[in-house]
């Protein structure tokens, strides 16, 4: 791979292409099976020989047949059974049986262990494909379902994945019922917030032009995106969190430092962390007036990579545990705030209580 932020794929190679006949035998006759040649350059470029390449959404296994081509350990989920047949068939043609596919749901049957590369194409929405399984996402009935399960999958992955290691994900605008979905987009800013969003590559795929007709707007979408991300937080500026903490007390609003920002202000011989962590008590109004003070000061609002509209009701979103204040500077600085109003251990309110000062700030 080169630092072309494009690369043309202009024919599928017969030796690898999905076989005419599994083909035929799919429900939705391979719906989203992407090349084997697409998925080699990002194989080679960001894993080695030898290790783990995750593919969530196998479908037909042909990040799997990559690996194997490229000298890799490869595994991979498909939550139809049928398919998840068809693609062990497909790399048992190739002598690929070491590949593992599971015929499951990832977030069901997650693997033990780590993984050294995620790479994946993700399944589009809009698929008229029924399912019966809930957890498949072609069988997603709106956009904002589908967006929150995707953001679960990624949330584990992001577990999953080695420190430092990369994850790369396929993704294409779409066109339904004549409006364009901005499916790359949206997957952009919902996986930067688990993970570091580092740049992208755009396929291209050679189609003979037609002429259209005045002011005809349609394409003949041949191109995707790669998204390139990394299991790796971009570290802040400690001033910066100081500061916005610091002006956070002088406001009046209520909170306490916990986790590894609290063991960084007691030792900053330890590393700076990549986020803080912030105690809030669990009622409604000093919630909602520290949000405020936050979306003024510049901070995107969000909980589990949705947009939060004030007020909030604590009440809604129990179980999610945090908010999360995110602000980005135009020199590229970012500060991220994870806002906690429960816990699996302990109660918020006691240790609120039981808050000390350090460095002039509350610490629980």
């Amino acid at each position: 791979m080169d630092s072309r932020s494009w690369m043309l794929l202009e024919q599928e190679d017969p030796a690898w292409r999905l076989p005419d006949d599994l083909r035929q035998r799919d429900p939705i006759a391979a719906r989203d099976c992407g090349w084997v040649e697409q998925m080699r350059p990002f194989i080679r470029q960001f894993s080695r020989p030898g290790e783990l390449v995750l593919d969530p959404f196998c479908g037909f296994a042909s990040t799997l047949l990559a690996a194997h081509l490229e000298g890799r350990a490869g595994l991979g989920y498909e939550i139809d059974p049928a398919r998840a047949a068809l693609s062990r068939e497909r790399l048992a043609q190739h002598g690929a049986t070491a590949q593992r596919v599971v015929a499951d749901d990832l977030l069901r049957s997650p693997p033990q262990g780590s993984v050294d590369l995620c790479l994946t194409s993700i399944p589009y929405f809009g698929s008229r494909w029924a399912s019966a399984d809930p957890a498949q996402l072609y069988a997603s009935a709106d956009y904002a379902r589908y967006l929150e399960q995707v953001g679960e999958h990624f949330r584990l992955i992001r577990r999953l994945l080695a420190p430092g290691r990369y994850c790369v994900v396929m993704a294409e605008n779409l066109q339904l019922d004549g409006q364009m979905l901005p499916l790359a987009w949206d997957l952009g800013r919902l996986l930067a917030g688990q993970l570091q969003l580092c740049e992208e590559r755009i396929l291209l795929y050679r189609k003979p032009p037609e002429k259209l007709p005045h002011l005809a707007w349609r394409s003949d979408r041949s191109h995707e995106y790669a998204l390139i991300l990394r299991n790796q937080a971009a570290a802040p500026d400690p001033q910066q969190g100081l500061a916005v903490l610091q002006a956070m007390q002088a406001a009046g609003l209520r909170f306490a430092v916990f986790g590894s920002f609290a063991a960084w202000l007691a030792d900053e011989a330890q590393a700076w962390p990549a986020d803080i962590d912030l105690l809030l008590p669990a009622e409604d109004a000093g919630v909602n007036a520290l949000l405020a003070w936050l979306q003024g000061q510049g901070f995107a609002l969000s909980c589990w990579q949705q947009a939060l509209r004030l007020p909030v009701r604590l009440a809604d979103y129990r179980g999610r545990y945090y908010f999360r204040a995110e602000r980005v500077l135009r020199n590229g600085e970012r500060l991220r705030l994870d806002l906690c109003f429960e816990l699996d251990e302990g109660d918020v309110a006691e240790r609120l209580l039981d808050a000390r000062l350090c460095r002039g700030l509350p610490v629980a």
